[in-house]
């Protein structure tokens, strides 16, 4: 058996709906290519709600840290060597939106695949605040859900139903709580959350997808 080609996908467009290709671009989902592309977190800072559907590559706003509470960082954008494409379910998390981002398998993975953050790309190490929490927030301020067999609860966050703070290996998330995935598209969504605590940072961890094949 051979290694299977996994295509990243986000939803372009403001329709719920499936991803029917089979590998590349199709209707309002585009590929997110791994050499070039960047998922930022972005918006509600001084500059309020950046531009749509798309801005300049380079484009960011801090997210304001809230005197209570969390804040959501409101807009999610794919970003280019010179464009911003944002991501329109994502923005306004938590919210009840299945088809926002997608891995689509051609061939087999023979294990689920997990959604997993780290430091860096040695996956080694989750330190950066983004990852490890605060003592308000003693946990990961990355939010996902699996999305593939249903749509998101009302107000999910990590650690519930499907859900899970993301770091490292032991906070990781299936996408399709399967043994195994084959030729199909499995679905997910995720937002970051700035508790009132949160030091200032402007961290770059890396998104991972695990997975085993023969």
């Amino acid at each position: 058996m051979s290694a299977p080609t996994l295509t990243f996908l986000y939803n372009y467009g403001t329709s719920d709906t499936a991803y029917s290709g089979t590998g590349g671009a199709d209707g309002d989902w585009k590929v997110i290519d791994i050499n070039t592309c960047k998922k930022i977190y972005t918006g509600g800072g001084i500059l309020g709600t950046l531009p749509i559907p798309t801005c300049a590559a380079g484009t960011r706003d801090a997210t304001i840290r809230p005197i209570t509470g969390v804040n959501n960082v409101p807009q999610i954008y794919i970003e280019d060597a010179t464009t911003m494409y944002h991501v329109p379910l994502a923005s306004g998390n938590p919210n009840t939106n299945r088809h926002v981002f997608a891995v689509y398998v051609d061939g087999t993975c023979t294990s689920d695949i997990y959604l997993e953050y780290w430091d860096d790309d040695t996956c080694s190490s989750t330190n950066l605040p983004v990852l490890s929490g605060t003592s308000a927030y003693p946990h990961s301020m990355v939010n996902a859900i699996r999305t593939t067999a249903s749509a998101p609860p009302s107000g999910w966050t990590g650690a519930s139903s499907n859900a899970e703070y993301l770091a490292g290996f032991a906070h990781r998330l299936p996408l399709k709580d399967a043994s195994s995935v084959s030729n199909e598209a499995v679905y997910f969504n995720i937002y970051i959350s700035i508790p009132y605590d949160s030091p200032l940072f402007h961290n770059q961890p890396v998104e991972t997808f695990r997975y085993l094949y023969s």
